[in-house]
This record gives C-alpha cells, sequence and structure tokens, in this order.
C-alpha cells in the first residue's frame, strides 16, 4: 500500500467514524477507542497523524 493510499484510507475511515459520532450512533468513548485502534492497527506515526489531520485555511 502506497502512502497516499494509506492515508485516503486513513481519512475515510476518520471522516465514517465522524460521521457516526454526530448521528448518535457511537459514543465519544467508542469513537476514541476506534480512533486510536486504527491508528495502531494501520502503524500511523505521529508525524503523519498530525500532517494528515491539520485543516488547510
Amino acid at each position: 500500500m502506497t502512502d497516499e493510499q494509506k492515508k485516503f484510507l486513513f481519512l475515510k475511515q476518520i471522516h465514517t467514524l465522524d460521521t457516526l459520532k454526530e448521528h448518535g450512533a457511537i459514543s465519544k468513548e467508542q469513537y476514541d477507542i476506534s480512533y486510536n485502534g486504527l491508528i495502531t492497527k494501520m502503524h500511523i506515526t505521529e508525524q503523519e497523524l498530525k500532517e494528515w489531520t491539520t485543516k488547510e485555511k
């Protein structure tokens, strides 16, 4: 998997988690567990996380 594919998949999964949380389908605790699990399972580094989740202005 290329870095771009990894980034796309990660951001897509985070968007799904955000949507579920916004609609009350999952709790904040469930969101946090899934978010952290995703980072761990995908071997996302702190640098990647910072770059990918920083909003552009």
